[in-house]
């Protein structure tokens, strides 16, 4: 494209504006009036409870009424059969395979009287108190008993075994299951000595290996639930010294950034420097070893003759080896030397640049803490859209679907019945065909419908996704549209910081949000697309981790490269984008081809700030994080005991944790901010360097000190 042209008129970011890219403005408001219409439905249908609570197999609550069965004082969750629960079609489909009833936790789940009584239960004439067994709702035990309570239990109307039982997150475990955590008093130890085998109605022994395996996930919940209590505990304890170092973090990463102004070049030239030192001792080094196993026997064997082998030590007795080493290692240092000899002034003005954004925050140090209002906003979008997913998830009536667990290899002429709906009112029929069979049973699955939202739930959480990325992006634009207008208001201010416009970061935020709406919409909509693709990707690629089709895994990782190159560019696209609109006031479209096309005319530039940034900013971000990890380390493990005293904890590492995860994000929300500020007065940089040639008229807008790496010069210091 071509060079830009002075105007007269242009004095840094455009006051007068309208509004842009309107008709993606009024989709983008539309999308959100339906994204929370989706919201209010799912509201008002859902109820995230039914996800928390125990549910039994007919999909009932624990602690609700449901008008013929009240279960508003039951709370807790009793298996007829827990050694069933371990089998590989409970962790298919998320349902124990065996009976489950709501009961009342002080008359059942803790009495251990039918223990004694399921030992009689042959016996006809032995009279039983049925008030202790647990059975199904509405069976009447006394009316049912005619024979032996060995009829009944078999047909799976009461419990078949009972033990000790411990009520655990509204579940009635046995108590031996959760006695490693000490929750209540046992004899049995992690070996399952001292622990009484029963035997269930049918005369098969309960052992203890089964009665864990059954209870497996709730005692993992619990260990876990353990942990997270002690670190809660040492939280309680240490949250004033946790607040103390992300404070100290901010102040750290603050001062780096402000001595950039006088440490960027230093720490460039010192890098690039000790890199072709680096490589040129290991020319040295290569040339040398290679010397000398020349007057070695054996060493001139070619490396092809000896083959693979994991001997590392055979390789490097050989000549060709070395002389490996030494042609790529040489090649790598007379290119470093070369780029150093060739781009020194491009580094030179990399390094400037950077210099002046530093000098920039230093004058909006308001702009360091922008990056809060991003971190509120996005929460707030990603918790609308938690909060509507779990309502969704949770909205109708208990679905119900068939689990054949059969072997029909043996049984010709059988259609498996896995996976269709069932009713579970007929299924608890004694006359349904598959009525108490072990290996064909009804379970409830899931909450759901017929209607049409029901029908469409998942493509409203599809939709759902797709609001909280497009809302996301947008917010994030906002961020960098905002920080842009601010930082431009900077650079082309004539006499700094007299001329910096009165506050710039809130000017520039009024702006963003009264014109650009449309504009961020538009580009964020883009990124939006693109991510949606790319977890349907994602998806499709799960599925077909099983799959034997290796030109369709191929031809998907292919495609998941490509999307994720696409989204990296496109991003790149719509950061200088934004900065164009910050400073212009243009819809998106021209924007993003002005800065384009601006990047393209100054491509070598470009690539050598983009590394020497990133260089600048890991370094900047690794220092800050391990720096503060280290201090973290040193205080709770109290190695400053001297001076001052650490809390005692638990796990000392949880903080440590902690304070090195949380320092890299604060790291990171001040970097990303100097990172935009360094992008931002580059292209106001290039801008200036097209527009204005240092006449009178036309005089230069950068500092002096990238005037003089250019060699440039104003005629005459004009007051603008």
């Amino acid at each position: 494209g071509k060079e830009k042209t002075f105007d007269p008129s242009f004095k840094g970011p455009i006051k007068k504006r309208g509004c842009t890219d309107i008709l993606c403005c009024l989709l983008f408001f539309v999308f959100i009036l339906g994204y929370i219409v989706i919201g209010l439905f799912a509201w008002l249908n859902g109820d995230p409870v039914i996800l928390l609570h125990p549910t039994d197999n007919q999909g009932r609550i624990c602690g609700l009424n449901y008008g013929d069965l009240d279960l508003r004082n039951k709370n807790n969750l009793f298996y007829f059969d827990l050694t069933r629960c371990a089998s590989a079609a409970t962790l298919i489909n998320l349902q124990c395979q065996t009976t489950q009833v709501i009961i009342f936790v002080i008359t059942k789940c803790v009495d251990q009287d039918c223990r004694e009584q399921i030992a009689q239960r042959a016996t006809s004439t032995f009279f039983l108190d049925w008030d202790k067994y647990i059975c199904t709702y509405g069976f009447n035990a006394r009316k049912a008993y005619v024979n032996s309570s060995l009829t009944i239990i078999l047909s799976g109307k009461c419990a078949p075994y009972y033990l000790p039982y411990a009520p655990v997150v509204g579940r009635c475990i046995p108590a031996i299951a959760v006695d490693s955590l000490n929750l209540i008093s046992s004899a049995v130890d992690e070996a399952g000595n001292n622990f009484n085998a029963s035997l269930d109605a049918s005369n098969t022994t309960i052992t203890y290996q089964s009665l864990l395996d059954g209870t497996a996930p709730v005692k993992l919940y619990l260990e876990a639930r353990a942990i997270a209590e002690n670190i809660f505990a040492d939280l309680t304890v240490s949250w004033y010294w946790l607040l103390g170092m992300l404070a100290i973090t901010a102040v750290v990463a603050f001062l780096w950034i402000v001595i950039m102004r006088w440490v960027a070049g230093i720490m460039v030239w010192v890098t690039l420097l000790g890199i072709i030192g680096v490589l040129s001792f290991g020319v040295w080094y290569c040339y040398d070893e290679w010397n000398r196993l020349k007057t070695v026997a054996g060493s001139n064997t070619t490396i092809i003759a000896v083959g693979f082998t994991t001997n590392l030590s055979t390789y490097l007795a050989l000549q060709d080896t070395w002389l490996a080493f030494l042609i790529i290692l040489a090649i790598v240092d007379a290119i470093m030397i070369l780029l150093v000899i060739f781009l020194r002034k491009r580094i030179q003005i990399a390094i400037k640049v950077i210099e002046q954004s530093s000098k920039a925050i230093g004058w909006m140090i308001s702009t360091l803490f922008y990056p809060l209002v991003t971190f509120l906003l996005v929460l707030i979008a990603v918790s609308f859209w938690a909060a509507t997913a779990l309502f969704l998830a949770s909205t109708g009536s208990p679905i119900y679907q068939v689990i054949d667990s059969r072997n029909l290899t043996s049984l010709p002429n059988t259609t498996s019945l896995h996976g269709q709906t069932c009713d579970i009112n007929l299924w608890s029929n004694s006359t349904h065909q598959y009525y108490l069979n072990d290996d064909v049973s009804c379970v409830f699955v899931k909450y759901g419908g017929t209607s049409i939202f029901h029908n469409n739930v998942i493509w409203l959480q599809v939709v759902a996704v797709f609001g909280m990325l497009w809302i996301v992006n947008w917010i994030l634009a906002l961020g960098q549209c905002t920080l842009a207008g601010a930082f431009a208001s900077y650079y082309w201010a004539w006499k700094k910081p007299q001329d910096i416009p009165l506050l710039p970061l809130y000017s520039s935020f009024g702006r963003s949000l009264r014109y650009h709406t449309g504009s961020l919409a538009f580009g964020s909509l883009i990124i939006a697309i693109v991510q949606i693709i790319r977890l349907m990707l994602e998806y499709a690629d799960n599925k077909l981790k099983t799959a034997e089709n290796k030109v369709a895994k191929f031809i998907l990782k292919c495609m998941k490269c490509c999307f994720w190159c696409l989204e990296k560019f496109l991003k790149f696209l719509n950061r200088n984008a934004y900065i164009m609109i910050a400073v212009y006031g243009k819809h998106f479209c021209w924007s993003a081809k002005e800065a384009f096309k601006l990047l393209m005319r100054n491509i070598i530039r470009a690539a050598v700030i983009d590394k020497v940034t990133d260089f600048i900013l890991f370094v900047g971000k690794l220092i800050v994080t391990v720096g503060m990890g280290a201090l973290a380390w040193a205080f709770f493990t109290n190695k400053f005991v001297s001076l001052l005293q650490a809390p005692t904890l638990n796990y000392y590492w949880m903080p440590i944790i902690i304070v090195s995860v949380a320092a890299y994000f604060v790291a990171a929300g001040f970097f990303n901010t100097f990172g935009m500020a360094v992008d931002t007065i580059f292209l106001c940089f290039l801008e200036d360097l097209e527009r204005n040639d240092g006449s009178e008229e036309k005089p230069y807008y950068m500092s002096k000190s990238l005037r003089d790496v250019l060699g440039k010069k104003n005629k005459k210091a004009k007051k603008r």
